[in-house]
């Protein structure tokens, strides 16, 4: 019986969910007639364009900063490290590859959450808990998403924002974000949304600027790097110098931090996009496939080129978070450690805070406006644990409830497949009756 339950964890927790959101994500891409590629400049200008105010919600692109906030977080940054040294500068293809078909498959949560969202208390609820037909799984859905909020959205993230600083400032720090988040969880979803809205432009910039600095220093070395990561995707061991041998590794490293760094798949950016007024969906999904270009196309590729184009060491076979910190340090010296926690420390407490609305609404969803309240209260706490503990044993715990919620989310997403991609077409019409 243990080994079973072993066998199901490593199963849920690997590679099952990756390979159903890529399935799930070509089946949606061939439904829609490649609807990613066709909308993929209207997506742009969503993003850039006015964004008004839409009555009894936020606007469209605050939902986006939020949803941002969650998936913009230190996993553009360890995640990446970890991909290239377990899967060479191959795993860069496969991390583009499978945020590709993760565009359609996160506009297509986004317009089902905005299709089925519900209006209580004087706020918008929505997500996978309220288009998911089967009673018990959307409850199974809520109570994983808490959990994914606690160990995946605070614990890991205070962690990996705190990893480079010494044991005392650990505590230190992990009291200010306790304190910095408690003070804008507990002013609820518009606070949230306030403080995401000036959050992830300013991180966002900032790292894109670092980034650069290295990039363009090395910039001689840049068409090289190109010619790695496609030589390395099909042939890993050419260009790791026979450490990576295996296609299969290179492909699981990429693709599954590519997915892990979206959060493609997971349901929750419908959460963010639930809070939203109106009922626009054609607008609201196009989104998605922005989120996932600027999180994965742009951001975790700046990453990946910084360190390739550093001339670093990789020492492959062991997930050095360091990576990154040795990239910077060939250009900016010793700053560029403190740059480095500056960046995670953003990126980790934007993550905190993005990941509040999900679990707001997972309690919600529950146990009503108490569950809301207790999830408000006890949340922020975590981030003093996420200092201090080593996550190994939390990381699993993460994956395991994440893994949960994406096959609950895909089953839900392909049972409403018929009044899904009429939506995302943008053929209200011929969406199918419930």
């Amino acid at each position: 019986m243990v080994k079973i339950i072993f066998i199901l964890e490593k199963l849920i927790s690997g590679m099952f969910p990756f390979v159903l959101i890529v399935a799930v994500g070509v089946y949606f891409t061939v439904r829609t007639g490649g609807y990613q590629f066709k909308n993929f400049g209207k997506s742009f200008r969503a993003f850039f364009g006015k964004s008004e105010t839409e009555k009894g919600g936020i606007t469209p692109f605050s939902a986006a900063c939020n949803s941002l906030s969650a998936t913009v977080g230190t996993g553009n940054i360890i995640g990446v490290s970890a991909a290239l040294s377990l899967g060479g500068a191959g795993a860069v293809f496969w991390m583009w590859v499978s945020a590709v078909f993760a565009m359609c498959i996160k506009s297509a949560e986004i317009v089902t959450a905005v299709k089925f969202k519900q209006h209580k208390n004087g706020e918008n609820y929505g997500g996978p808990m309220y288009y998911i037909k089967n009673g018990i799984l959307a409850k199974i859905y809520a109570v994983c998403g808490v959990f994914a909020c606690i160990f995946g959205g605070n614990i890991i993230q205070t962690n990996s924002a705190v990893i480079f600083l010494g044991s005392n400032l650990k505590i230190a720090v992990g009291i200010i974000l306790t304190v910095i988040t408690a003070f804008v969880v507990i002013g609820g979803t518009q606070k949230i949304s306030k403080f995401t809205l000036k959050a992830v432009p300013l991180m966002s910039v900032l790292y894109i600027t670092l980034c650069l600095g290295v990039i363009l220093s090395n910039i001689s070395r840049v068409p090289n790097c190109f010619v790695n990561i496609f030589k390395g995707a099909f042939n890993p061991a050419a260009v790791s110098g026979g450490a990576v041998g295996s296609v299969l590794v290179t492909v699981i490293s990429g693709a599954s931090k590519g997915v892990f760094s979206n959060e493609a798949g997971l349901g929750t950016a419908g959460m963010a996009y639930a809070l939203t007024g109106g009922d626009d969906t054609e607008t609201k999904g196009l989104y998605g496939i922005f989120e996932v270009f600027l999180d994965t196309m742009v951001l975790c590729t700046l990453t990946a080129l910084t360190i390739l184009c550093s001339g670093g060491i990789i020492d492959y076979g062991n997930q050095k978070t360091v990576l990154i910190k040795e990239a910077l340090y060939s250009v900016y010296g010793g700053f560029s450690v403190w740059m480095l926690s500056a960046m995670l420390l953003l990126f980790g407490i934007s993550s905190i805070i993005g990941w509040a609305v999900y679990g707001i609404n997972c309690g919600e969803f529950l146990f009503g406006e108490k569950g809301k309240k207790i999830f408000t209260v006890l949340y922020p706490i975590f981030c003093i644990a996420g200092a201090v503990l080593k996550v190994k044993t939390v990381w699993r715990f993460a994956e395991f409830f994440n893994g949960i919620m994406v096959i609950i989310n895909l089953y839900a997403l392909l049972n409403l497949a018929d009044n899904v991609i009429p939506l995302l077409k943008g053929n209200k019409n011929d969406r199918k009756k419930n």
